[in-house]
């Protein structure tokens, strides 16, 4: 079965994976600042896939979501939903600026990771960056690895290793990444639900990763 097919039979409760509360589709405030953010995320991601074969756009709305969930304002709303233009797309930062405003571009440039950095050096930069930002940025960040880990802990559950071998250095590598983030986030502060998320989801990721270790078989060592 795909993991598509999976996500929708399994209750990623009863399989210790962490959530926040659950969030309707009108929970993203329809103001024409988000809706105007929505349709420029859609356009730059369109044909773009996440490791898990979803849309792309599905993942800055989950984020978007949560954050609208916890009370935060359009322009965060707005920039959660563009989070990964710059980073992930031909979009750039100036023009994010011309279409959403300062606050937003600041909020984006923030969030997104220095193309002219790779390996670690690019991860240090990232937190560092995003330890100094405006605390809606650190929000966003925080979000944003919530979805992440949530993803990464669903996959592992339904031992889905096509999708665990598209993640660099398997789950335990990934897990310690989060930790860097969320030990980032505790420090410099951010939403405490966030936290809470998040570090549930890197102890749940650590699990799986030990799981997997355990009953890996060889073409699968790469996913543990």
């Amino acid at each position: 079965m795909s993991l598509a097919g999976r996500r929708a039979r399994s209750d990623p409760s009863s399989m210790g994976i962490p959530t926040l509360a659950p969030v309707g589709p009108a929970a993203v405030a329809a103001t024409p600042l988000v809706q105007r953010a929505y349709a420029f995320a859609e356009r730059a991601h369109r044909g773009q896939r996440r490791k898990d074969g979803q849309a792309y756009i599905s993942h800055p709305v989950r984020v978007a979501r949560l954050l609208a969930e916890l009370g935060y304002d359009e322009h965060v709303l707005a920039a959660a939903l563009l989070h990964d233009v710059v980073e992930d797309t031909a979009a750039t930062l100036e023009e994010v600026r011309r279409s959403f405003g300062p606050r937003v571009a600041l909020l984006v440039g923030s969030v997104s990771e220095d193309p002219a950095l790779s390996g670690a050096a690019r991860k240090v930069a990232y937190r560092e960056r995003v330890r100094l930002a405006p605390r809606d940025a650190r929000a966003i960040c925080a979000a944003d690895k919530v979805c992440n880990v949530q993803d990464l802990c669903l996959a592992a559950a339904c031992d889905d290793h096509v999708v665990l071998q598209r993640f660099h250095g398997g789950l335990h590598a990934q897990a310690s990444r989060f930790q860097a983030e969320l030990d980032m986030l505790t420090s410099s502060g951010v939403d405490a639900e966030l936290v809470r998320a998040l570090r549930s989801g890197v102890l749940a990721l650590r699990a799986q990763a030990g799981r997997l270790s355990v009953f890996a078989t060889p073409t699968h060592q790469l996913a543990a």
